[in-house]
């Protein structure tokens, strides 16, 4: 991977998401969201301006039931 001029090796798998717009208003997504085979047991907002992400966060968890969390910076969460 290059990232600004410089070469780096990754050790990840690159996967990519068919039909997703990274511009999709809060009703797309939660149609998109919702579309999942199984209720994710925890969903994370992870970007937008902090007023944006916690309205978006309290849309789906009524729209939804699910737990959904705006995650902070360097914040840790336990997934298990």
């Amino acid at each position: 991977m290059r990232i600004l001029g410089k070469h780096y090796p990754i050790n990840a798998r690159i996967v990519q998401i068919n039909g997703f717009s990274a511009h999709a208003d809060r009703d797309e997504l939660l149609r998109w969201i919702s579309g999942l085979n199984k209720p994710p047991r925890q969903v994370f907002v992870v970007h937008g301006e902090a007023d944006t992400t916690e309205n978006f966060a309290d849309f789906l968890e009524e729209k939804t039931g699910w737990n959904v969390a705006v995650a902070q910076y360097r914040q840790e969460f336990v997934l298990s």
